[in-house]
């Protein structure tokens, strides 16, 4: 029997998983883990991982910035500093060098809970839009005479959806719980196209529709952002740094 871990990244809902069988969402730590979830382990209890959520919730409704999971975000230039460009600044500014961290494995999670409650509401968002037009088409319908079936289920824009630097980065806080076969089924296409530009080796064993290629842990912390990197490399063990982990990447996507 193939015991392989299909992980799908970089969403987290199975709504936007690929019609791949056995492929399983990264969950992030809260209650009703379904089936088609794949769960590491994890800080928080689900308890604390909801009530969690539920901060986050009341950040969004009051316009909070979201800043204290920002640690392990993709930031762009010029925002994007190493560790030791940051720790200058700080010494400029006159503040302590040193920044308390959390714990990697914690904000990891929290980065994954704010990511699925992102991908939620992109998901309400559109289904509302769908509800919106099939309830226009219809009215349409008794004017006309017409009968217009419903639209399609419709899912969000990828230009919708978190940042897939973010959840890469988190996930791979996790490789150590990872089995050694475990493939991640790219599901994002400026992921792919991202990932199709490094010099990656071509393996066997894609199901129909990818192909498989095979990057380096290193590598694949690059595409996060250097702040990222930098608290990978220092925080994994070293051996799950130098693995290599390998991808599908969907054909006609890159």
């Amino acid at each position: 029997m193939n015991t392989t871990l299909y992980l799908a990244l970089p969403r987290l809902h199975a709504e936007l998983l690929p019609p791949l069988d056995n492929c399983r969402t990264l969950w992030p730590g809260l209650p009703g883990r379904p089936e088609s979830a794949w769960q590491p382990e994890l800080p928080w209890s689900p308890a604390a991982a909801a009530a969690c959520l539920a901060d986050y919730e009341r950040a969004c409704r009051d316009g909070a910035s979201g800043s204290p999971v920002l640690t392990l975000s993709a930031e762009r230039a010029p925002a994007d500093l190493s560790d030791a460009e940051r720790k200058a600044l700080r010494e400029m500014a006159g503040l302590p060098t040193e920044e308390p961290e959390q714990p990697l494995r914690q904000n990891a999670q929290q980065v994954l809970l704010l990511v699925w409650l992102q991908e939620r509401q992109a998901l309400e968002m559109s289904a509302l839009e769908q509800k919106i037009g099939d309830s226009r088409r219809a009215l349409s319908g008794l004017f006309s005479g017409i009968s217009r079936t419903t639209s399609t289920t419709r899912l969000p824009d990828e230009n919708d959806l978190p940042d897939w630097r973010r959840t890469l980065a988190a996930a791979l806080v996790f490789l150590p719980d990872m089995p050694e076969d475990t493939a991640v089924v790219v599901t994002d296409r400026a992921m792919a196209a991202a990932v199709a530009e490094l010099e990656a080796s071509r393996r066997d064993g894609a199901p129909a529709g990818y192909r498989a290629v095979g990057i380096g842990v290193s590598e694949l912390a690059g595409l996060c952002g250097r702040s990222s990197q930098d608290r990978l490399r220092r925080g994994l063990p070293a051996d799950q740094w130098q693995r290599s982990l390998t991808l599908f990447l969907p054909d006609g996507l890159s």
